[in-house]
């Protein structure tokens, strides 16, 4: 599970988003250290000739589904093992599969009979580069565009952490998750992923 993100890259972190996927990056805004569900949540997916980067409401509208109706539903993670039985994601996940870089996420594992706060990044400080699906759906107020962030059952060193985390991808594994098809997609997302590449940090 992930209910609270972190989008503070840095300098050096949007560097790497630039060059990894040649987009425009204005990281001039107020870094936000704990982003919630249904805050804007900076995205990158396909587009003709290349990539581009933007902002979202982070819980997922599918076509159709007003933004009245989507708030009776927690489509702000996407369990990757259900993604083609859910009607809430399958069309996403068959043609609008994004790339979500956050600097770290937050859980709340339990120690000691009591929750405790921990940051989770990447030891090197790189951005981790999340599976995510993302929507755009008409509202009175216009064109809205959402995302979700796709869960995967957690790596061995995460297991005292939560139950689930999100499926984090290698950069080599981003074009697949990207453009394959789905059943590789989900192979990808399920298994890009290795141990000992993360570190817990209580907060």
């Amino acid at each position: 599970m992930c209910g609270r993100a972190d989008d503070d890259l840095g300098p050096a972190g949007w560097e790497v988003v630039r060059h990894l996927f040649r987009v425009v990056v204005d990281d001039t805004g107020v870094p936000r250290l704990e982003v919630r569900p249904t805050d804007p949540l900076r995205f990158v997916r396909r587009q003709p000739g290349g990539f581009e980067l933007i902002a979202g409401r982070w819980g997922l509208v599918p076509p159709g589904m007003t933004l009245a109706e989507a708030k009776n539903y927690a489509t702000f993670n996407a369990r990757v093992e259900s993604l083609e039985e859910k009607p809430m994601f399958r069309q996403a996940f068959g043609a609008q599969r994004c790339v979500i870089p956050l600097a770290a996420f937050w859980e709340w594992p339990t120690s000691g009979g009591e929750k405790v706060k921990v940051r989770i990044a990447r030891r090197d400080a790189k951005p981790l580069l999340v599976a995510g699906l993302w929507s755009v759906t008409d509202t009175p107020d216009g064109p809205l565009e959402s995302c979700t962030v796709v869960t995967r059952p957690p790596t061995p060193d995460l297991l005292d952490v939560h139950h689930r985390m999100p499926a984090l991808l290698l950069s080599k594994d981003i074009s697949a998750w990207l453009t394959a098809p789905p059943h590789r997609a989900r192979e990808i997302a399920l298994s890009s992923w290795q141990p000992r590449i993360l570190k817990v940090v209580p907060a």
